[in-house]
């Protein structure tokens, strides 16, 4: 329960801007980075090296990728919100360190990586 709250405040500072901050987001270099908006959005702009997987397959697809539960794992979409409904199904399914990273451009910020269009 303290990591669900944990993740929700993760994201509501993320999806508010204050997730912005200059400081780098603990554990980020280590992530698998997963886009979880629609291949039609991905052809529109993405970052380099990020796996695509739509939200509503997260779960099937990060089980292939066999990877460990408590591997770190950060979403993001369009604006936070199917990141988040990702993040939900990913914590349900017992991975323990998922991160919301919010909107396309919060990621690239984020990981300091521009959007390739």
């Amino acid at each position: 329960m303290l990591k669900q709250i944990s993740a929700l405040i993760l994201s509501f500072f993320l999806l508010s801007g204050c997730g912005q901050a200059q400081e780098p987001i603990a554990g980020l270099s280590e992530a698998v980075i997963i886009d979880v908006r629609t291949n039609e959005e991905w052809q529109a702009g993405h970052l380099p090296d990020v796996k695509l997987v739509p939200w509503e397959t997260i779960v099937l697809e990060t089980d292939k990728l066999n990877l460990d539960k408590d591997q770190t794992i950060a979403v993001f979409c369009r604006s936070g919100n199917r990141a988040g409904k990702a993040m939900a199904l990913l914590n349900e399914a017992g991975y323990t360190k998922v991160i919301n990273l919010g909107s396309l451009e919060q990621a690239a910020s984020a990981l300091n990586q521009d959007i390739v269009k």
